[in-house]
């Protein structure tokens, strides 16, 4: 039998802390609810805390809880840096890099387990997560369309507008 890959949805933003983590949890709270089984993935994550000698990534621990703790919050966000910077950045300060690899390949564990996976990016949509790799560029490469979230303030229009524009172009769903 020949395992057929879940939809995904990946949620990205106009900018960085715009409601990306909001939105994206209460999708998974409504799915679980409609007894869907909810994978959910940050591949990586900046501006990390310690908590009883682990490393945690707050908008990670918000999916894994609005999803009913599926599977482990090391595989909802195994890269993980402490800086609150962009994740090369970050991973830099720590004398390590992002694995690009492991961005794509760490959805595939929530691929064998899960009817549909939450995808949310690392700031805006064209914010790096690696060397030479954007969240659009991670997108494209999980085959997933990409919802826009965008905080309701003062340009949110523009923000937004500017933002599925450029996507189109470069030929994300």
């Amino acid at each position: 039998m020949v395992h057929r890959k879940p939809p995904k949805l990946f949620f990205a933003g106009t900018d960085t802390d715009v409601g990306k983590t909001y939105v994206a949890s209460l999708a998974a709270r409504v799915m679980v609810d409609r007894g869907i089984r909810v994978g959910v993935y940050k591949p990586v994550a900046s501006g990390c805390h310690t908590d009883q000698g682990q490393l945690l990534a707050p908008d990670a621990l918000s999916l894994w809880k609005a999803a009913q703790e599926p599977l482990s919050l090391e595989q909802v966000c195994p890269q993980r840096f402490k800086a609150p910077l962009a994740p090369p950045e970050a991973a830099a300060l720590e004398k390590t890099q992002v694995d690009a690899g492991q961005l794509v390949d760490g959805i595939k564990t929530w691929e064998k387990s899960s009817e549909l996976v939450i995808v949310e990016g690392a700031g805006g949509l064209f914010s790096p997560l690696a060397d030479g790799i954007l969240n659009i560029d991670l997108a494209q490469e999980l085959d997933a369309p990409v919802i826009v979230v965008a905080a309701n303030r003062l340009g949110a229009i523009h923000q937004t507008m500017a933002t599925c524009e450029a996507a189109a172009k470069r030929g994300t769903q």
